[in-house]
């Protein structure tokens, strides 16, 4: 294979169970017959390849996020962490030969027993804490502004968050206690979970638009002052099943407002967005993305049993979401403790000595049979299953 490799860590994103590391490296390959299209794909191939073996990534499959001119999926190469997404950055053709610099984003699975399945996520409302705070603009409607983009940038970024559903209508009365529309969430995820058909349920809250004026001094004198503007989210993703929150992070930022205080935008207009102030917005909102598909990266994914017949189970994911022929699912019971207030606790998730295999897939469903009718018995529907993780080394 063509090799000329240099390598180095750019950035640690995210550190846990996963790590999320972006490496930089060069490939070249020769153009034949006057083929760039190809010997791009074999220079992009050979930066990966060099990168991976000589940085330390190590992957069970590979799968490569669109960025200019090379996609590639399931390249088999036998290694212990994913490239989650990879950029193209430059390209030079010389000599009848190609080179390419990329930067890739390495996610370390020594300590992540991941399933390869994309998680499905429900995209619920971002809340407006202090409404008021909106009349500067006219931002009335930022909120659901908000959660619509988030919904589509999940679509547009990443393979790996498979979001199902957008609700921009609060679900939960507005109030000042910080963790009251946590609870209130928490409280209504298993409804949301079986009715929405998914795992995960974000939301969040605007809590802060206010404005302030900047001044700039020398010697004690004014010099210039710039009408400046806050902007700080809250964001919560909780796991339904497990009726949990596992992702929990505040953003913030400011930008000037470079605007009369008398003007009124359009949510949706191009005007606003392009604004110093709707760049930090768009800014932390792709941040957001980033943030909780690596948060979610290494969870495992548990899928709910829709339906059963004969000696088989339906289960509420399926093709778009990486789910195969042949894969393999262990049952999951649901146990719930009950205080002597009789609110419950939980729930408790108990694993099963009872295995399904994958027998056909459909977008977003999937049928498993088994081979004892006996292990049917007493499955309810919305009981559980989740993958039984497959070595391949």
């Amino acid at each position: 294979m063509f090799n000329s490799m240099k390598i180095f860590c750019l950035l640690i994103l995210f550190s846990c169970s996963a790590h999320a590391i972006w490496f930089e490296g060069e490939g070249n390959a020769p153009i034949y017959k006057g083929d760039v299209e190809q010997a791009r794909k074999l220079a992009v191939q050979d930066a990966l390849l060099s990168l991976m073996y000589q940085g330390g990534a190590s992957i069970r499959s590979l799968q490569i996020v669109q960025s200019g001119v090379f996609e590639a999926q399931q390249l088999s190469i036998r290694t212990n962490g994913e490239i989650h997404e990879m950029h193209l950055l430059a390209e030079t053709i010389k000599n009848k030969k190609i080179s390419v610099t990329i930067t890739a984003d390495i996610y370390s699975l020594q300590n992540c027993q991941r399933d390869g399945y994309a998680k499905t996520l429900f995209v619920g409302p971002i809340q407006l804490e202090n409404r008021e705070q909106a009349q500067l603009g006219g931002l009335y409607n930022i909120d659901e502004e908000i959660s619509k983009r988030l919904f589509n940038s999940f679509h547009a970024n990443t393979s790996k968050i498979d979001a199902r559903y957008l609700m921009t209508r609060p679900l939960t009365s507005n109030t000042n206690s910080y963790y009251n529309i946590e609870n209130k969430m928490l409280n209504l995820s298993r409804d949301l979970a079986a009715q929405f058909d998914v795992q995960y349920i974000l939301f969040g809250r605007i809590e802060d638009m206010s404005s302030y004026t900047k001044s700039d001094s020398i010697l004690g004198i004014e010099t210039t002052s710039i009408n400046m503007r806050n902007y700080r989210i809250q964001i919560y993703v909780i796991d339904a099943i497990n009726k949990e929150t596992v992702f929990r992070r505040s953003y913030a930022t400011d930008a000037p407002w470079k605007f009369d205080f008398t003007r009124q935008f359009d949510i949706q207009s191009n005007t606003f967005w392009s604004s110093e102030y709707g760049e930090k917005i768009n800014d932390i909102s792709q941040k957001i993305i980033r943030d909780v598909n690596d948060a979610l990266y290494c969870e495992a994914t548990l899928a709910s049993i829709v339906a059963t017949y004969d000696n088989n189970i339906v289960i509420n994911i399926g093709g778009k979401n990486g789910v195969r022929r042949g894969d393999k699912f262990q049952l999951i019971r649901q146990r719930y403790i009950f205080h002597q207030d009789g609110l419950s606790q939980g729930p408790l998730l108990n694993r099963e000595k009872i295995t399904f295999n994958v027998i056909s897939v459909q977008s977003d469903r999937a049928i498993l049979n088994t081979e004892k009718a006996s292990d049917l018995a007493n499955i309810q529907i919305r009981d559980i299953v989740t993958p039984i993780i497959k070595d391949d080394f």
